[in-house]
């Protein structure tokens, strides 16, 4: 299981304490179901460690919508599917242990965190999630979900200061295949407000442009960073001068290790 950056969460949030509230307009009062909370969790938590990507892809609803660890969020259970087996690794085993449950008509909110650990039992990333269920026909499913890192305990200044010098290195030497060769085939970079680029080549070909035919230098300055597994969120200031103009702005990367290398996924600059 994967990491997600916290600005990665937001939506699923949104969603699920839109359809609590929702739920708390009328009828009962919620209550605590820990017995229940439980006892779906222990389900989800099986079907990832067995591998079994079909059998956790039926414990979500038809039209449920997830943000996993590192990933975008995946709307309708054969995307969650998709993005479950692609991820499971042989070998890890995930816990999950439930901190609490708010339980009103046919929905159940679980709140709790969850443990990675590698064959030598190393952990190898851990966070929190949030899980809408919703009972239909007496069984229940994922309706909406999140997780997020617990950013506390995942971090690795050396290791993010080794990937942004890497991009300083590249971008000061002023090539624009060495800066892309840095880039994922799918990267996405977004500039503010000129919009996004998708692809290796297109991204070597925005560079190329920024560049002008000259030798800008730049600095960047990480203010946060946080490395799990193989996913390192970095964001900071940047400050570019070109020509004796300086322009200053801010900066967020999704770098994914690729192997023996690592590689930008995405990627956004704005003044």
């Amino acid at each position: 299981m994967r990491i997600p950056t916290s600005r990665m969460v937001i939506g699923a949030v949104a969603v699920i304490f839109a359809a609590v509230a929702i739920a708390g307009c009328g009828g009962a009062a919620p209550v605590e179901n820990k017995a229940t909370a439980d006892e779906v969790t222990a389900m989800w938590a099986k079907a990832f460690n067995t591998g079994d990507a079909s059998g956790l892809a039926a414990l979500y609803a038809d039209d449920a919508r997830s943000t996993p660890p590192g990933g975008s969020p995946a709307a309708g259970r054969s995307q969650i599917e998709a993005y479950w087996r692609n991820d499971m690794k042989s070998g890890e085993v995930t816990k999950l242990t439930t901190s609490g449950s708010i339980a009103q008509g046919n929905l159940l909110h679980i709140t709790g965190s969850y443990d990675v650990a590698a064959k030598d039992g190393v952990t190898v990333a851990k966070g929190q999630y949030e899980q809408l269920w919703k009972q239909d026909n007496g069984q229940w499913k994922v309706q909406s979900e999140m997780w997020r890192i617990d950013p506390s305990t995942q971090r690795d200044p050396a290791m993010a200061d080794r990937l942004e010098s890497q991009w300083t290195t590249a971008y000061n030497a002023g090539n624009a295949s060495v800066l892309a060769g840095l880039y994922d085939k799918d990267a996405v970079l977004s500039t503010r407000p000129s919009g996004s680029v998708e692809g290796k080549e297109a991204i070597e070909y925005f560079w190329k442009n920024d560049f002008g035919g000259g030798k800008p230098t730049t600095k960047l300055e990480l203010t946060d960073a946080y490395l799990a597994g193989d996913l390192a969120h970095l964001e900071g200031e940047y400050e570019v001068t070109d020509k004796g103009k300086v322009t200053k702005g801010h900066y967020v990367q999704l770098w994914m290790q690729d192997g023996d290398a690592w590689r930008i996924h995405r990627e956004m600059w704005w003044q």
